[in-house]
């Protein structure tokens, strides 16, 4: 009965040593910088009102009318983590040549869209979870700067071109769910919202990634950014949407 005692003794203080030492590991590999670039290209569409000056237009370019227009765009994501604490950084930057537009006021018929959109968001958090679920709880701020010209289509009549840009940042604030449901697999959920500049401002996005080494992830992803802009003859009230996809580079 002793023996079986102390036998169940040593494997219980086994037991617990171990999971000590893992913790404590786990512990300070947390303790240590980590961080991750995610380079990715969202191909997207775009919906809603765009108008410059007395001039306003009606815009429904899917993606491939964007693909059309694009001159030149870099997107990408970094990231770093210590302990709890993460803090990111979120860029895009897109020049898009002329696209078919439909005037709704201050002028008729079929308008030439051109635009410039650039849109840098950092953020910062506090990170609750595991290794299989985790949250992370961020707040940020979303920089706008948008530059837009609204033209009638030079084969019918003489150029009536209206053009402009605005910069703005919009406070924000939401919640990024992570899970990893089966080895080399991870989910990300993620929602915002907020205001400042902008009347409303939001983003929400799902992806699904697979990690093919160790250090790398390939994802794939569903993005949808809102924002309604209306400020001194300017008005930007669109939903940018689409799928994305991207690959990170995790480094420690």
């Amino acid at each position: 009965m002793r023996r079986s005692m102390r036998c169940g003794a040593l494997v219980v203080t086994s037991a617990l040593l171990t999971w000590t030492r893992s913790a404590s590991a786990q512990a300070d590999s947390l303790d240590h910088w980590r961080f991750s670039v995610t380079p990715y290209l969202w191909l997207s569409g775009l919906s809603g009102k765009v108008g410059v000056g007395p001039v306003e237009a009606n815009v429904d370019l899917g993606v491939g009318d964007i693909l059309d227009m694009l001159k030149f765009g870099i997107m990408g994501y970094g990231e770093a983590r210590k302990g709890p604490w993460v803090i990111g950084l979120d860029g895009i930057y897109a020049s898009l040549g002329k696209g078919q537009v439909f005037a709704i006021r201050g002028d008729t018929g079929k308008l030439e869209l051109t635009q410039t959109e650039t849109i840098i968001q950092p953020t910062g958090g506090y990170t609750i979870g595991d290794n299989t679920w985790a949250v992370d709880f961020l707040g940020g701020l979303r920089y706008w700067h948008l530059g837009a010209s609204l033209d009638v289509d030079l084969a019918t009549r003489p150029s009536n071109k209206r053009s402009g840009s605005r910069s703005w940042v919009d406070a924000t604030a939401g919640a990024r769910f992570r899970w990893v449901p089966l080895p080399k697999t991870r989910v990300v959920v993620y929602a915002d919202g907020g205001g400042g500049g902008a009347h409303s401002d939001f983003q929400a996005y799902g992806s699904a990634g697979y990690d093919a080494w160790t250090r790398w992830t390939f994802s794939l992803a569903y993005r949808w950014i809102g924002v309604d802009y209306d400020s001194n003859n300017f008005l930007f009230d669109t939903d940018t949407k689409g799928f994305l996809v991207g690959v990170t580079y995790r480094f420690y």
